[in-house]
Formats: structure tokens, C-alpha cells, sequence
């Protein structure tokens, strides 16, 4: 869908060396802007041309077109006016000429490159030429989209937009890490900790995650996808057999194995401990050992914990960590970052979740459920959002939401109902209050309790649930 024609007028670089690069950037950059996506979806294709010119002649041009009498590393011209990734008049039909598979093809402009000047420039700024090559080419590409740098706003949004095109083509330590363990060792307030929000319900009930549930951690120099597990347990219904099941599949999609355990607990390896880094090990993975809750466990408690897994497996970390308190968090990071591979980014910037307002606004109301049910209801409810719709008023954002809670027993419904509906009153509150926090907005919550007898063992139920993959 991207019509490229090409050109090479000096001899010190061969296209073999620089067309990937070019070419790249080139796709990469124009994909990402939804100009050129309505465009393609309309079957236009879009045309840019790119030549490589010496050093002598790249600066003959440069004085003709621009006045300039010096040597430089890449010029754009535009076929059209543009500005900020659109054009600023209509593309008039006539603008699309046919390209090279015949089909209509709007040309942007040309990109010309100086590889004997972007060489020199690499080494004066101590990287490598393959990197230099592709920060000009989004650099000319943005030109030729209407993108400048004369005004200081301007350029922080050419800045902004081409660090950001940029980052997706640079390696990085990248991957995923799976935290798993025991129900209640404190994997989801880590994976919180971490994500610096509510990603995952924290209760002191077992089993209060029923799945993975990704968090992408981006900075300049790493990026993370973590995923915070069911805890392991044996399973004794569907439920618990789908739950183990996003465990170990979480376990083989990541890059890094953390396992957590609990500070407090004696110095042996747990037989669901030692199952889940025999998988890990099998499949060549690094593991690491998180020994939470420090802070509520004698100092010297860890160093035995340590010793039995160092012996048992020679593991690639220890960390000792409070993942409540945050203590230690910043060594777990190093550690993970030092064994994670070096690839191109897997997410883009804006990538934090794979958790949607919706899911995160059900697992709210299952916290409340949990947390004033008390040991009455322990896991026999699950709730659906049957409707979730965002209103724009003039006070602002109005989120409208209808959620029914399943439970498994018509005794579990009258205990969430409560005397003259109290407890469903008192559940809808505290939801709404976490809602309203999470997606700065003011909520309207509807709640309703049904009844769906031996629902955690019916695969249909758990489909709706989302609690169970569609393959």
C-alpha cells in the first residue's frame, strides 16, 4: 500500500546498506498515522521517493533549494501542504495518480540523503550509523507530513512524535516476566506497586486473581509486560482448572520467571514452588526468587529460604523485597532488566494494560463482594458488566454502569442483598467510590444479584465470565 521509488547517485554506500533502514522507517513512520490509514482504507495508496546523493553534490542542492552553502545530512521536500500528520486542503480526486500496482497513489514528496554525512555525524555522536540513518529518515519523513522545529511548540511536537516513532525501532531489554506463587504471598500489590495504579484486586482472601493480568512498564531504557497470576493452588472445579491454566501459559509465554514466596514460611522448596521452576527451567528461562513481606518477618528468615532454593537450583536472583511498602522494588527492576533480551519494543508507549475500564470496573465491584462478605461468599460469585457507556455532560464525564453479580446459591444471593437491601447498598457505595477514582469521572453503578447454580464448573459460564480462553 506504500509506493517507493529509489535512487542512488554516489558510490560510497550501497543501496544493500541502506535501503532496509530507509525503507523501514519509512513504513514504520507513514503506518502510524491515521491519515495515511483512512487513505488505505479507501484503496489509495501513498507514494514517497527517497535518493542518496554525495557529500559535493548534497551541498549544491542544498544551495540552490534552500540558499544554504553547506554540506548536510538529509533534505525533504513536500508534494503538498501539510500539517501535523494532514493535509490543509481536500486531496482532490485528480491528486491520486496511479502507481505502481495501478491502483490511485497520493504522492507526499521527496526525501534526499546525504549516507557519507550521516556516517560522520554517527561517529561524532558516538552511535552507530544504522541508528543515525533511522532518526533522519523519521526526521525528513515528518517534514514531508508538516511537522517543523522553527517555533519552540512546534518542535516539542515534532519532538515528541519522532521520539516517540523512534523508540519503537530501538532495542531495548524487552519481554515478559511472569510473578507467580501461592495465593496471598502478595503478587498482585507488587504488580500495583510496580504499575503505580490498581491494576489487580487485593484482598486477604486466597485466590482473589483468577487472571493474568498484564501491566507494560516503558521507559527509555527498558520495557516490561508483567504478568501478575492466579495463585497456584491444586484446582477442585473448573474454575481452578482454568485459573492454573492461564498460569502455566503465562509461564510459558514470558521471558522471566518470578516466583514469589513469603518471608515468614520455612526454608524447603513447596512441591507447586519447585513445578512451576522445573517448567521454567526446562524451557531455558531465568528465574528469580521474590522473598515478600520482609517487613513483617525476622531479618533472619530470608538467608534460610535463600539457601534452600540456591541449593535446590541455583536460581539467576534473590530478592528480599516489602511489596507494600515498596522496599526493594528498585533491585527486583535491575535484576529483571539484566536478564531480559534486547529486542525492539513490543508495545507501543500508550500500551500500559491489557485491562479495560470494563474489566477493571468488574474486578472492583468483586473486591467489594470479597471484602464485606467476609468468609460467607468466598469464591461463588463472579460479575459481568452488561453495560458500560461514557456520557460527556457539562460537569464532565458521567460513566453509566450496569453490573449483575452471580453468585452460586440462592443463600449467597440473600446474604449479598442484606436486610432491606443493605449489603448490595453498601457494596454498590464503596464500588462506585473505587470507580469514580479510577476513571476520573463520576459513576452512576446499577447493581443486580442472580443466581447461577454450579457456575464455576460450566464452561459457557466461564466463557462469559472471561475466565476461560475462546480456543
Amino acid at each position: 500500500m506504500i509506493d517507493i521509488n529509489r535512487s542512488n547517485r554516489q558510490r560510497a554506500y550501497t543501496m544493500a546498506q541502506t535501503r532496509p533502514l530507509i525503507e523501514e522507517a519509512i513504513f514504520h513512520v507513514l503506518y502510524s498515522f491515521p491519515f495515511v490509514q483512512e487513505l488505505m482504507g479507501q484503496g489509495i495508496r501513498v507514494g514517497v521517493d527517497w535518493t542518496l546523493l554525495g557529500p559535493r553534490a548534497m551541498r549544491t542542492l542544498n544551495r540552490e533549494q534552500r540558499g544554504v552553502d553547506r554540506e548536510t545530512d538529509i533534505l525533504s521536500f513536500p508534494a503538498r501542504l501539510m500539517k501535523e500528520g494532514r493535509p490543509v486542503q481536500v486531496i482532490e480526486a485528480w491528486e491520486s495518480m496511479a502507481g505502481e500496482e495501478g491502483a490511485p497513489s497520493l504522492f507526499l514528496g521527496d526525501l534526499v540523503v546525504a549516507p557519507a554525512v550521516v556516517d560522520s555525524q554517527a561517529r561524532d555522536l558516538g552511535h552507530s550509523f544504522e541508528r543515525e540513518l533511522t532518526f533522519l529518515v523519521i526526521h525528513g519523513l515528518l517534514h514531508l507530513l508538516g511537522y517543523d522545529h522553527v517555533e519552540v511548540a512546534d518542535e516539542e511536537k515534532m519532538e515528541a512524535v519522532q521520539d516517540r516513532l523512534m523508540a519503537d525501532l530501538t532495542e531495548v531489554p524487552c519481554g515478559f516476566v511472569v510473578i507467580t506463587g501461592r495465593p496471598n504471598v502478595g503478587k498482585s500489590t507488587l504488580l500495583n506497586e510496580l504499575s503505580d495504579r490498581t491494576l489487580a484486586i487485593t484482598t486477604n482472601k486466597p485466590q482473589t486473581t483468577r487472571q493474568a493480568i498484564r501491566s507494560v512498564l516503558t521507559t527509555d531504557r527498558y520495557q516490561i509486560a508483567l504478568l501478575d497470576t492466579p495463585g497456584l493452588h491444586q484446582p477442585k472445579n473448573a474454575l481452578g482448572k482454568a485459573m492454573m491454566k492461564a498460569t502455566s501459559s503465562a509461564v510459558g509465554q514470558a521471558d522471566v520467571v518470578a516466583v514469589m514466596i513469603d518471608a515468614s514460611w520455612s526454608p524447603f522448596v513447596g512441591h507447586l514452588e519447585r513445578r512451576i521452576i522445573d517448567q521454567a527451567r526446562k524451557d531455558k528461562k531465568p528465574v528469580i526468587l521474590i522473598i515478600n513481606k520482609v517487613d513483617a518477618a525476622a531479618k533472619e528468615k530470608s538467608l534460610p529460604l535463600i539457601k534452600a532454593y540456591d541449593d535446590a537450583f541455583k536460581l539467576d536472583a534473590y530478592i528480599p523485597l516489602s511489596a507494600l511498602k515498596g522496599d526493594g522494588v528498585d533491585r527486583l527492576l535491575e535484576e529483571i532488566v539484566a536478564l531480559l533480551p534486547v529486542r525492539r519494543r513490543l508495545f507501543s508507549a500508550g500500551d500500559e494494560t491489557d485491562q479495560t475500564e470494563r474489566m477493571l470496573s468488574a474486578e472492583l465491584i468483586r473486591r467489594e463482594v470479597l471484602l464485606q462478605t467476609s468468609h460467607e461468599i468466598p469464591y461463588g460469585v463472579t460479575v459481568l458488566i452488561e453495560s458500560f457507556d461514557d456520557v460527556q455532560e457539562d460537569r464532565g464525564r458521567l460513566v453509566l454502569v450496569d453490573a449483575v453479580i452471580y453468585c452460586d446459591r440462592q443463600s449467597h444471593k440473600q446474604i449479598l442483598i442484606g436486610k432491606a437491601g443493605e449489603k448490595i447498598k453498601s457494596i454498590g457505595m464503596e464500588a462506585r467510590a473505587a470507580m469514580e477514582k479510577l476513571l476520573d469521572a463520576r459513576v452512576h453503578l446499577s447493581l443486580f444479584v442472580k443466581v447461577k447454580n454450579g457456575w464455576q464448573n460450566k464452561t459457557a459460564d466461564l466463557l462469559d465470565a472471561g475466565l476461560l480462553a475462546k480456543d
